[in-house]
C-alpha cells in the first residue's frame, strides 16, 4: 500500500492498493458513511433523447460517492464500494459502485467524519508490509497435493493435483514423475523469486517431491522448508501454521500471528483460565479492567458493539486485535459470537 497524501485536519487520506492484501485491507478501512473520491466509468450523460436511447460509451470521470455498503468476496481481486454520488460532473444523487483493483494500479481518496485508531494502525501495516514475501505451501502425500499461498488476509487455496495413481501403477517412476511434474508446474507459476516454499505432509512424499525439486530447478527450492503433518491437503497447510513452524520465516505476518492468538485463547477457556468469550462477557471484562489483549472479528468491528469494544478497551489500556475471518482462526472466533479475551485476571 502506499499513502499518496494524508492531510487527517481535513480527515483525508489518499491511498494506492498495490496487490490482493491490499484490497482487503481497504474492505477494512473503509465504512459506511465515508465519501470516497476515485476515477472510474459512467454512461455519459446526453441531453438527447433520441441520443440516450442508443448504446451510449461509458466515459472515464472522477466521483465522490458516499458509501452504503462495500463488498469484498475472498480472495478477490477487486473492492466494490457502492453508494450515491455526491461530488462529479453528473447524475449527483444517483447511486454508483466504485470497482477498485490493484492491477490498474486504483488511487482512492477516503474522508471519514473520523479516523478512528485502528484504521489509522491498518494503513501503516501495510505499508509497512508491502515488499513481505508470501509463503507458499505444497501439502501432499502419495495419493494427492494441494498448492496454496499465505498471505496477509488468509491462506488462497491455488490448487489440487491428484496423482492417478492405481495400485502397483504407482510404483512406476513414470507415474511419480507425471504426478511431480504437475506439482513443480503450478509452484513455478505461482511462486515469487523471493516466496519461501513450505513442503508439508504424512509420510515420505514431501521428501521425495524436495529430491525431485532440487534436481530440477534448484533455485526453485533454495528456501524451504519440510515439516510433518497428519494429513495432506488445506488441513495439512493449516496444521503447520498452527503449529508455529513457519513463525520463523513469517515472523511478520497476520495469519500467523492471529492464529497463535486464537490457539492461546482456546487453550486457555479449555484449562478455565485467563480467557473469556462471547460479546456481554468479554465487556464485563474490559469494564473491569481485566482484559490484556481484546480480540474482535473484522465483521464485528462493523457494529455498534465492536466500535463499543474497541473504545473501552481503549479507554482502559487493553491492547486488541482484529481477526480476519477469511482464515480458519477467525472463523473460530466467529462461531463463538466474534469477540474473545486474553485476561490480565480472573473475574
Amino acid at each position: 500500500m502506499k499513502v499518496i497524501f494524508k492531510d487527517l485536519d481535513h480527515d483525508e487520506i489518499k491511498l494506492m492498493p498495490e496487490n490482493l492484501d491490499d484490497i482487503w485491507h481497504l474492505y477494512n478501512i473503509i465504512s459506511e458513511g465515508d465519501l470516497v473520491r476515485a476515477v472510474t466509468y459512467r454512461t455519459d450523460e446526453q441531453k438527447d433523447d433520441k441520443i440516450r436511447s442508443k448504446k451510449s460509451e461509458k466515459k472515464r470521470m472522477k466521483l465522490g460517492i458516499r458509501v452504503e455498503e462495500v463488498k469484498f468476496h475472498e480472495f478477490s481481486d477487486r473492492l466494490r464500494i457502492h453508494g450515491t454520488i455526491e461530488e462529479g460532473p453528473q447524475d449527483l444523487g444517483s447511486f454508483h459502485t466504485l470497482n477498485v483493483t490493484a492491477d490498474k494500479m486504483d488511487k482512492v481518496s477516503i474522508i471519514k467524519k473520523e479516523w478512528k485508531h485502528y484504521q489509522l494502525e491498518r494503513i501503516d501495516e501495510a505499508v509497512k508490509l508491502r515488499n513481505q514475501s508470501i509463503l507458499t505451501f505444497i501439502s501432499l502425500d502419495e495419493d494427492t497435493a494441494t498448492v496454496a499461498v499465505l498471505r496477509q488476509s488468509g491462506v488462497q487455496w491455488i490448487a489440487d493435483i491428484d496423482s492417478k495413481r492405481s495400485g502397483k501403477m504407482y510404483e512406476s517412476k513414470d507415474t511419480e514423475k507425471e504426478y511431480f511434474g504437475e506439482i513443480f508446474s503450478v509452484i513455478k507459476t505461482n511462486k515469487n523469486e523471493d516466496s519461501p516454499l513450505v513442503i508439508v505432509g504424512p509420510g515420505f512424499a514431501k521428501e521425495h517431491f524436495l529430491k525431485y525439486g532440487k534436481n530440477k530447478e534448484p533455485s526453485l527450492f533454495d528456501e524451504c522448508l519440510v515439516h510433518g503433518t497428519g494429513s495432506a491437503g488445506m488441513n495439512g497447510v493449516h496444521e503447520a501454521i498452527k503449529s508455529g513452524i513457519v513463525e520463523n520465516i513469517a515472523k511478520e505476518n497476520r495469519v500467523v500471528f492471529e492464529t497463535q492468538l486464537i490457539e492461546k485463547l482456546f487453550e486457555e477457556i479449555k484449562k478455565s483460565g485467563l480467557a473469556t468469550y462471547g460479546e456481554k462477557e468479554v465487556n464485563m471484562a474490559l469494564k473491569n479492567g481485566a482484559v490484556e489483549r481484546l480480540l474482535v472479528t473484522d465483521v464485528m468491528v462493523r457494529t455498534k458493539e465492536g466500535e463499543n469494544l474497541l473504545e473501552i478497551a481503549r479507554q482502559n489500556n487493553s491492547k486488541f486485535t482484529i481477526i480476519n475471518t477469511i482464515h480458519e482462526a477467525g472463523k473460530k472466533l466467529e462461531g463463538m459470537g466474534g469477540a474473545g479475551a486474553l485476561l490480565r485476571f480472573k473475574i
